[in-house]
């Protein structure tokens, strides 16, 4: 299995590793970095592809070397970019990449847009509303030579008003975009071979929805039914049986099954005006869903984490991923935030830790690696996502 660690602290040189580690539980390094790594992939020639935050994905062997890098033109307006690296047309890449047909990749970039009337607050709905400036993303399909072959911009697919608790974070204001609001938070994507599809997890929306690839039409929308409106409303996947519902959710996929597997992280589980969940009695999951599209309809079939022994909190990043041969789910709890030992959503002043955990269908415990500092040697060391190497 291969897992970035990132540094969030500059205390020290390097802020960014890509790790492997073995069936007999050895660790290895197989990149370092002076910037932060985040998602790797595995590619059908075996290469690996790393994003490295942010602007920058590498193609690289499985001993470090880089054969090719693509880069996002707008994060380089003011610097040279890596020589011979691809240029694309993007304001920045953020999050992972992952793999389309035809040896595409699928990317994720953002733009800014201004909206009058939009609500001023996720908690208080006295609040006036205000012009804001909101950050909508977008998904692009890149051909290797760096060109567009798909490009769906969320802010047209989606309610632009629609908010969550997080929807007014300042996760791009802290990346140079100043004023604006984290309306959706698109922080994975998935390929679906069988029907021609993309997934996208947008966490700030509570939310996974399906593009049909072609079209750029949007076929439904997993995640609780509140504050939706027409048209969009029409496309929520309606429950059957018991169901728990996604929050702030990363790393979706599709199972070797069809089924659709996903990092609940969990926070709030509430939209607003309810009540949120505190962080201190929340916790984390991992969720298959079994999604019936002709019906619209939406089952939940498994889920690892709410079990008394199992009941743990990542406030931020995170990953699940069903194995192949074992049938196994490894499950990366990317970001364990705590400050003086009490339970945090966000990394900001936090003791940050990670733990990889992989669990049987019968949810038995097989591998259990842990991340971060000891009790007097606080880090902040976060895991994006983990990734199989066959």
């Amino acid at each position: 299995m291969l897992f970035n660690i990132r540094m969030a602290r500059t205390d020290k040189k390097a802020s960014g590793w890509l790790m492997s580690i073995d069936q007999a539980g050895n660790l290895a390094c197989l990149y370092e970095s002076d910037l932060p790594v985040q998602g790797v992939r595995h590619m059908p020639n075996g290469h690996l592809l790393v994003t490295i935050i942010d602007g920058l994905v590498m193609e690289m062997t499985r001993t470090g070397e880089i054969l090719r890098q693509w880069y996002a033109s707008g994060r380089y307006r003011d610097r040279a970019p890596p020589a011979h690296a691809i240029r694309v047309e993007a304001e920045t890449f953020h999050h992972g990449v992952n793999l389309g047909p035809d040896g595409s990749l699928l990317l994720l970039s953002m733009e800014v847009r201004a909206f009058d009337n939009w609500p001023g607050s996720t908690t208080d709905p006295s609040t006036p509303r205000e012009r804001a400036r909101i950050v909508g993303d977008i998904v692009m399909e890149v051909a290797p030579d760096g060109a567009k072959r798909h490009e769906w911009r969320l802010l047209d697919l989606l309610d632009p008003y629609r908010i969550t608790y997080g929807s007014r974070d300042d996760y791009w204001a802290k990346r140079g975009f100043l004023g604006t609001q984290d309306w959706c938070h698109a922080n994975g994507t998935a390929y679906g071979t069988a029907d021609d599809s993309i997934l996208v997890s947008l966490r700030t929306q509570d939310c996974i929805i399906k593009l049909d690839r072609q079209s750029g039409a949007l076929r439904w929308i997993l995640g609780a039914h509140g504050n939706w409106r027409a048209p969009w409303a029409d496309k929520l996947l309606k429950p059957l049986g018991e169901l728990t519902w996604n929050f702030h959710q990363h790393d979706c996929s599709m199972t070797p099954t069809g089924t659709i597997l996903c990092f609940d992280n969990g926070n709030y589980r509430a939209l607003p005006f309810e009540r949120a969940v505190p962080h201190e009695k929340n916790t984390s999951r991992v969720v298959e869903f079994a999604v019936d599209e002709a019906a619209g309809t939406v089952r939940q079939v498994w889920s690892y984490g709410e079990g008394p022994s199992e009941r743990l909190f990542a406030g931020f990043q995170g990953g699940a991923m069903r194995l192949p041969k074992t049938g196994n789910t490894f499950i990366t709890y990317g970001g364990i935030c705590t400050i003086a030992g009490k339970p945090v959503g966000e990394p900001d002043g936090a003791d940050i830790r990670a733990r990889l955990i992989e669990v049987t269908p019968e949810k038995e415990v097989v591998l259990d690696v842990r991340i971060g500092g000891g009790p007097d040697d606080p880090k902040a060391l976060s895991v994006f996502r983990s990734e199989l190497v066959p």
